[in-house]
């Protein structure tokens, strides 16, 4: 019996306690002014996107850590295009940028090639983005 009215009074005073401070809570959250303009960035930059057909430039196939070790020499070159790491069992493929014509993917491919010489186009599924200048 004492445990039914502990419980009930518990019931109560955490309803009351509720009802003063967590009904009327908000939470509110604050960020600078260059963290906000880096999530307007990103959502426009995706957005509306869709996968379409296009070319990519692949530098690699092989085992993992050949494969990071490839990336790793991309990144360092400060090169503009995206570079992506793709599994297709059993190899892993460094390939780089999304081209929707084969003449550009073709012109990027001939700059690479002094530094990867192997490097070829594949034709694949790409996420396009628009490039907004000035931004």
């Amino acid at each position: 019996m004492l445990h039914r009215v502990m419980k009930k009074l518990f019931f109560a005073l955490f309803l009351a306690l509720y009802s003063l401070f967590g009904a009327n809570a908000q939470i509110t959250e604050e960020i600078s002014e260059s963290t906000r303009q880096i999530f307007i960035n990103y959502k426009r930059r995706f957005e509306n996107k869709s996968r379409v057909t296009g070319y990519r430039i692949q530098l690699f196939t092989g085992n993992k850590q050949s494969a990071d070790r490839i990336r790793a020499q991309y990144l360092a070159q400060n090169f503009p295009y995206p570079v992506y790491m793709v599994f297709e069992m059993p190899n892993y493929k460094i390939q780089v940028g999304d081209f929707r014509d084969r003449i550009e993917a073709e012109g990027v491919r001939e700059s690479l090639m002094g530094t990867f010489s192997g490097a070829f186009l594949v034709r694949t599924s790409i996420t396009p983005y628009l490039k907004i200048a000035n931004f």
